[in-house]
């Protein structure tokens, strides 16, 4: 990795099993691209492909011309070709064992080198595409911005060369998992039958992508209520287990099952609607009732969160977005920002900071509300002492007590 990472290797697309990279960070990003094309008017077609079992397929000797490729020589590639070849398989049913077969492909998984085995082994997926590609180990995403009809013979051309490439490299997309989806606002937005792997791409309204819906328009009502129902679920399967179990079981339960899945990657889809808002915090409020055992209705559940010291969920999402923003400012995480934070060069006053951003104009929701203008306003309010905090630990201990005054 050390390798990989002094000579740049590894695709900037690939955000998979990498230090200092996130789905939640693809995620901003991919949003914040999208949600600035529609802010311009224009459509994406974003096609959401799936590989087939894509870990067992990797072949060896393959593997291991690319690994030579990539500057791996000598002994260590000898051991490398020793760590995944000479493996046989074999089946035992009733005791009785069948003839052994070779293993010629597949990475060890579970293994430490495994994932990173497999990223080199995909790493070329994107050269030579014009569309837009963001990888997540095997999860793929392509799209294109679509203005004209020659904008969606690019995306079909790339796709084209997807095919081509999984042939080569003996790779295999599912094309029956694979579909595409039209992000716009527009009343007739434009439209496109796209193939890939011998089968017409689904046009969908609505898609699954790193654990998060997205839809047509870009808004996340359909995500919050999916989230939601999932946490809900959880919450009443925790209720009758636990009904008898100590408060600080419950509590427990809440916020490692039930609350992890209303904020998972919250940076990217935080909502700024009303009813979106109420219908997360309609989860915790009956957690709080539940943990306190506490059914009265004429009883005051904003005490009782109180009581638990629980911030609303919307206070967690926004502490959330602005300790991202200290990451990105103090290069904690390995991605541009470049394009994205752009320093303010206004003269400064005392209630000013060094790392205040020049806001993007904004002109749609869609836009306004995605992470970096919605957390650039917030974070340009922030008092300077709090910015320059030393270390990530002291700035969230200290935007905790700014916030929550």
């Amino acid at each position: 990795m050390k390798h990989f990472d002094h000579y740049n290797i590894l695709s900037d697309c690939q955000h998979g099993f990498r230090s200092k990279r996130s789905t939640e960070l693809q995620l901003i990003l991919t949003i914040h691209d999208i949600a600035s094309s529609l802010q311009q008017n224009k459509s994406i077609h974003a096609a959401v492909l799936d590989f087939s079992k894509a870990f067992d397929k990797v072949p060896h000797q393959r593997l291991l011309m690319k690994l030579e490729h990539y500057g791996i020589h000598g002994n260590l590639l000898s051991w490398m070709e020793s760590f995944l070849t000479k493996w046989v398989q074999t089946v035992i049913c009733e005791g009785a064992t069948s003839t052994s077969s070779p293993v010629t492909s597949g990475v060890p998984q579970g293994s430490v080198l495994g994932p990173l085995l497999f990223l080199t082994y995909i790493n070329d997926l994107p050269n030579g595409l014009t569309s837009t590609v963001k990888l997540f180990a095997d999860d793929t995403l392509l799209y294109g911005v679509v203005v004209e009809d020659s904008d969606c013979d690019n995306l079909q051309d790339d796709l084209n060369k997807l095919e081509i490439w999984q042939n080569k490299w003996q790779m295999e997309f599912n094309p029956s998992k694979c579909n595409i989806i039209c992000i716009s606002n527009k009343q007739s937005p434009p439209q496109r039958t796209y193939t890939f792997c011998g089968s017409k791409l689904e046009q969908v309204d609505s898609a699954s992508y790193l654990g998060i819906t997205v839809n047509s328009k870009l808004k996340w009502s359909e995500h919050i209520s999916s989230i939601s129902s999932k946490a809900s679920r959880s919450l009443g399967l925790i209720k009758r287990n636990l009904w008898n179990c100590p408060r600080k079981v419950r509590e427990t339960a809440y916020t490692s099952i039930v609350r992890p899945k209303l904020e998972y990657a919250s940076a990217s889809w935080d909502p700024h609607h009303k009813k979106d808002i109420s219908t997360l915090e309609r989860v915790q409020r009956k957690a709080a009732r539940f943990c306190l055992q506490n059914f009265n209705k004429t009883a005051s559940v904003t005490d009782m969160l109180s009581d638990l010291k629980w911030d609303t969920l919307e206070t967690r999402r926004k502490k959330n977005r602005l300790t991202l923003m200290y990451k990105l400012s103090h290069n904690l995480v390995d991605i541009t920002t470049e394009n994205h934070l752009i320093p303010n060069s206004e003269k400064r006053t005392r209630n000013s900071h060094a790392f205040k951003y020049r806001m993007p104009k904004v002109s749609k929701d869609v836009f306004k509300f995605s992470f970096f203008p919605r957390s650039i306003t917030e974070w340009n309010l922030l008092p300077a002492d709090l910015v320059n905090c030393k270390s990530l630990s002291n700035f969230k201990l200290n935007l905790g007590k700014l916030v929550n005054k």
